[in-house]
């Protein structure tokens, strides 16, 4: 049996502390990012008014507080507070106010030093929602109910400057997790994320 040389040794063992040194510098590198915090707000208003027929309005709010414990993943608590009104004279006078408490990952697609940073979220979280109104003028009793919901977006943050980020983000929550919820939960919403 031939015995391996010394240059087989030198070559292997030079090969393994490359691997290692650059595994060590990428890891110390991805989480040299790690620990900071971000807080972010957002806001979404939208309003339609039928002439002679009646209007309605949604408003959606939403705070958050983030965690970043790797790289560009992030853990992220977030709360929402969305009202949807409607008032169709004789027909429809709703008022369906929605808060949500989720936790969600967020994976940014950049590094948090780009101008352009490209997420995406997915979570789940509680929805409390409390329906009232009338139908054809019947008043119908006050509901409220709590379910799981499933939380899904896309965004683009802008990094304007060093602590501060512009944020856009599409997004919803499906109720049960039903896919078939998504479209009348989805909005559209801007806002502002602070890392401190």
């Amino acid at each position: 049996m031939k015995k391996p040389n010394i240059l087989f040794f030198l070559a292997h063992g030079l090969s393994l502390w490359l691997l290692t040194h650059a595994a060590a510098v990428l890891l110390l590198e991805r989480s040299a990012s790690a620990g900071t915090m971000e807080f972010s707000a957002g806001f979404s208003y939208s309003a339609s008014n039928y002439v002679d027929v009646g209007s309605s309005w949604t408003r959606r709010l939403s705070v958050g507080l983030g965690y970043y414990f790797f790289g560009e993943s992030e853990i992220e608590f977030e709360v929402q507070d969305v009202v949807d009104r409607t008032q169709i004279p004789g027909i429809e006078d709703t008022t369906f106010h929605d808060q949500v408490y989720s936790l969600e990952w967020i994976q940014g697609l950049a590094p948090r030093d780009s101008f352009v940073r490209p997420y995406f979220k997915a979570g789940f979280g509680q929805l409390h929602r409390t329906a009232s109104g009338s139908y054809f003028g019947t008043t119908v009793p006050t509901d409220t109910y709590d379910q799981l919901t499933g939380i899904f977006g896309v965004g683009i943050r802008f990094h304007v400057y060093h602590a501060f980020s512009l944020r856009f983000e599409g997004s919803t929550y499906l109720i049960n997790g039903a896919l078939s919820t998504a479209p009348q939960n989805f909005s559209v919403n801007s806002g502002l994320s602070v890392y401190f």
